[in-house]
């Protein structure tokens, strides 16, 4: 008999209780985030008002700024509520650990494109046949290969849409099983990235479906938030609630190994 993973009422507790005496900091923590994402969105946007032709160029530098500063701040701030969620008084500076040291900003900037590039692989596997299809469906293919459009190409325009929604569907669920990477990086800097992503996916395997019930849970606040007036508010939830859930989900693992026979597992995660 396996142990139960919370739900999302207790994990919501869990988390009220978590940002007791800690909402100032916590709502400073979590939506400078957002507002800085804002604020590089709206510089963006004029900035490619005035430059038109070098857009190009613009976008390629956002990206490396994203990629390569924001990030790894975002990655500092689930560090933040990492420790909040232990019961460590961090100050809110502390969003900030991995520029503190090249090894911590490499690790950091690591974690960030081998996520990236796990989604991209699963996404594109799981597209690969609308892809195929969308290809086939389209008249320049024929025009190249100097031969007339087959009459059968135009039902495919029903079998990609259908690929397509399937393949969306799919990937969504293959990369769900990376949602507790994140948290496995911030929990122990002598991780390794690989064996944390190895361990996202045998733990998900049994939490992911109570995350996405979580997430579903605070629709509404997720809708709200698009506003922007709440999100001193709702960020802090946001992050307490993803680490809180994590947390759950590990320490839900590693009972069940001692529950079970050994050889189900291959590792334990350390918590």
């Amino acid at each position: 008999l396996q142990l139960k993973i919370p739900d999302s009422y207790v994990v919501k507790n869990t988390v009220n209780a978590t940002l007791k005496d800690r909402r100032i900091s916590a709502g400073i923590a979590g939506s400078l985030p957002y507002v800085t994402y804002l604020v590089l969105l709206s510089v963006y946007e004029v900035i490619a008002l005035l430059l038109s032709r070098e857009k190009l160029i613009l976008t390629a530098v956002f990206l490396f700024v994203g990629v390569f500063i924001f990030l790894p701040a975002f990655l500092g701030v689930l560090r933040w509520f990492w420790r909040m969620a232990e019961g460590l008084d961090d100050p809110v500076s502390e969003i900030f650990y991995y520029f503190k040291s090249f090894f911590l900003y490499k690790r950091a900037v690591k974690c960030i494109l081998l996520l990236t590039f796990k989604c991209a692989v699963g996404l594109f596997v799981c597209l690969l046949p609308f892809f195929i299809v969308n290809i086939l469906s389209n008249a320049w293919i024929y025009q190249f290969l100097g031969t007339e459009i087959p009459l059968w190409v135009a039902g495919l325009a029903v079998v990609e849409a259908f690929l397509r929604l399937v393949g969306i569907i799919i990937g969504i669920l293959v990369i769900s099983r990376y949602y507790i990477f994140p948290a496995l990086v911030v929990m122990d800097d002598n991780t390794l990235l690989l064996e944390a992503m190895h361990s996202s996916v045998v733990v998900s395997k049994r939490s992911v479906s109570y995350f996405l019930s979580l997430i579903i849970s605070m629709l509404g606040w997720i809708i709200l938030s698009v506003f922007m007036i709440p999100i001193f508010y709702t960020a802090p939830l946001f992050f307490t609630a993803y680490v809180v859930h994590a947390r759950y989900a590990i320490v839900n693992h590693n009972q069940n190994i001692d529950k079970q026979k050994k050889d189900e597992y291959d590792f334990q995660v350390d918590l």
